[in-house]
């Protein structure tokens, strides 16, 4: 019983409870690790942060209950779109990440990227709702768009929010021009 119990709580410290996926600190470990054995390898890899489209209106509309609900169903499509190796955490929220280790360049990023869009075009059904959301993709490839763990999650969240100012549903690689926009933006604001 003790053991179950301390297989639980190892569980419960590196994985979301709701969609049982890697969480941030188990995403982040892994994403060291694949940094580390990129750069020995001379490797790409490539980060993904996938922001889900619509989920606030149902969330709102069908009730946080229902909204728990999609949650687990897009985990479980996601994950039906990856290949062996890569992996995918809830970041928090509506908001996960994807780690694509090993790539050969950016049209396996963008491969993937379209395979998923491509599995939102199906409804998801909750009881009696069939409900729709996109999704939208910022990607953000070692070492064009960071050395460092932080650096290519900020990067491929920048990346995201521009998919979201262009009409979401869609993907868009990093690139430095996005990071100016940004800091101009920020520098307007105050």
């Amino acid at each position: 019983a003790r053991k179950e119990v301390e297989a639980f709580i190892n569980f419960q410290a590196y994985h979301d409870l709701l969609t049982r996926l890697p969480n941030r600190t188990l995403f982040k470990d892994r994403l060291d690790l694949a940094i580390i054995h990129a750069r020995r390898s001379e490797q790409k890899l490539a980060v993904m942060f996938l922001d889900l489209d619509r989920f606030k209106i149902i969330n709102e509309t069908l009730g946080h209950a229902m909204g728990d609900r999609l949650l687990q169903a897009v985990a479980s499509r996601l994950e039906q779109c990856l290949r062996k190796g890569d992996t995918l955490s809830r970041f928090g929220g509506d908001e996960f990440t994807l780690l694509l280790p090993s790539i050969n360049n950016h049209e396996d990023a963008r491969r993937i990227s379209r395979k998923l869009i491509k599995a939102f075009h199906k409804p998801f059904k909750l009881d009696s709702h069939e409900v729709f959301v996109g999704v939208s993709i910022g990607i953000a490839v070692f070492h064009e768009a960071g050395e460092s763990l932080d650096q290519l999650i900020q990067n491929s969240h920048i990346a995201m929010y521009h998919v979201k100012a262009r009409g979401k549903d869609g993907y868009r690689f990093y690139c430095p021009a996005m990071c100016v926009d940004t800091a101009d933006r920020l520098s307007l604001e105050r």
